[in-house]
């Protein structure tokens, strides 16, 4: 029988020499810095920087729904109601308000995870310090509940409102497309009903 010699294996490929660290440090920041590049808030959120919680610009700005004496309890004389209708629920939105509640990329949020987002005005007429001030009477006291969230809703955080009517209108016009196709499957429905009644 003959014997064949064991040959030798191949010899093995010099490893890739390692990068320095500094290499692979900039490697690291150039990738951080790509995929948190979506989430910069982008330049129509204007070029002022983002404060805190409370969106770009000033969070306690001249004008801001919340900080008059008489936006700070349910008020009690017909002069403070018409002020507080006409300078708080009434009075045309902000800047700011605009932006915040139609949204932008980067924008900040709240302890809450995504559905949460932070105040945009920060102050003592925000509730802010200390406690709310309450009113005197007894009638205003007993519904403190039901001012204190069109208070919210409607005065001080309105521009969570305007959200709300971003979300219906845009529903509305999703739904649209749908609704008009379904109103031309019923009027050909009905022609071939018509066509077809022999």
């Amino acid at each position: 029988s003959s014997s064949v010699a064991p040959t030798a294996p191949p010899p093995r490929a010099a490893p890739h020499p390692a990068p320095p660290r500094s290499a692979t440090a900039a490697m690291s920041v150039r990738r951080a810095c790509a995929r948190l590049s979506a989430f910069r808030p982008s330049r129509a959120a204007l070029a002022e920087k983002p404060k805190g919680a409370f969106g770009f610009g000033d969070p306690a700005e001249p004008g801001a729904p919340g900080f008059k004496a008489f936006q700070a309890k349910p008020p009690e004389t017909v002069s403070d109601t018409v002020k507080y209708i006409t300078e708080g629920t009434f009075k045309a939105p902000l800047r700011k308000e605009i932006i915040e509640a139609i949204g932008y990329p980067g924008q900040k949020k709240n302890a809450g995870v995504v559905t949460m987002l932070g105040r945009i005005h920060y102050g003592p007429g925000r509730y802010d310090y200390g406690r709310p001030v309450m009113p005197k009477g007894w009638f205003a006291n007993w519904f403190y509940f039901a001012w204190e969230f069109g208070h919210l809703m409607f005065v001080v955080d309105r521009w969570i409102f305007f959200r709300q009517l971003r979300h219906l209108v845009m529903f509305g016009l999703c739904y649209l497309p749908f609704w008009l196709h379904e109103q031309s499957c019923k009027a050909r429905y009905e022609d071939f009903k018509r066509l077809n009644q022999a």
